[in-house]
């Protein structure tokens, strides 16, 4: 019985000298996998595919855009988005056709929530847009209501202006080494507008069909350099 006893006693102590070994060697493993993020991880440059297709395709309207981004601490992700945008459209129930082509360009940011770094991201963003463009609006067909008869009106170079805020979430993942790809969703929300008299635009760049808010999306191409 002592003798057993004694095993038991020799058995705890090794049990006992281990765990410490054990509590390091798993402690050197987490930091090993999640070594402490830098302030500055690197500069990104990425497309919004979405824009280049439909412009291929023949598409009524695209935006097609290019941005910059920096990733601090592997968690904020200032942005600026900068685009050009353009529209042709004859109306389906009027004769009318509308014409614009114009940049425009967003800045904001993204907020990672995915806590793990294994190459997929989580976002969720705001982003400010301004566009400074001109458009053309005709109606070949306009029936004056006063005096009757038809006369055809025809309006170059009108001036538009227009500032929105998008807020954004999407998600992000690494296809190999330094290309990374990923989809958001936004929804936009006009807050300023200032248009000719002579009609309000049916797109605006870096918008979309105008109006008090409106839903877009891309689908971007990301490097990291």
């Amino acid at each position: 019985m002592a003798k057993t006893s004694r095993y038991i006693c020799i058995l705890v102590s090794l049990l006992c000298l281990c765990l410490p070994v054990s509590a390091k060697q798993s402690k050197y493993r987490v930091e090993k996998e999640m070594p402490k993020a830098r302030l500055l991880n690197g500069i990104g440059v990425g497309v919004d595919g979405v824009g280049f297709i439909m412009k291929a395709m023949s598409g009524r309207f695209a935006n097609m855009e290019v941005s910059g981004r920096l990733n601090l601490l592997e968690k904020y992700f200032p942005i600026v988005e900068l685009g050009i945008g353009e529209c042709t459209r004859e109306g389906n129930e009027q004769p009318t056709k509308f014409h614009t082509s114009a940049p425009y360009f967003r800045i904001g940011a993204d907020y990672n929530l995915t806590k793990k770094r294994n190459g997929n991201r989580f976002l969720v963003g705001l982003r400010y847009g301004v566009s400074n463009f001109k458009y053309d609006y005709a109606n070949p067909d306009f029936k004056d209501e006063v005096y009757g008869g038809a006369t055809p009106l025809e309006f170059k170079d009108l001036e538009g202006k227009a500032q929105w805020v998008e807020a954004c979430a999407g998600v992000e993942t690494k296809l190999w080494s330094f290309v990374r790809l990923g989809f958001n969703i936004r929804y936009k929300m006009n807050i300023y507008k200032k248009f000719s008299p002579h009609g309000d635009p049916w797109f605006v760049p870096g918008y979309g069909k105008f109006d008090t808010s409106t839903w877009g999306g891309s689908v971007n191409l990301m490097f990291d350099i």
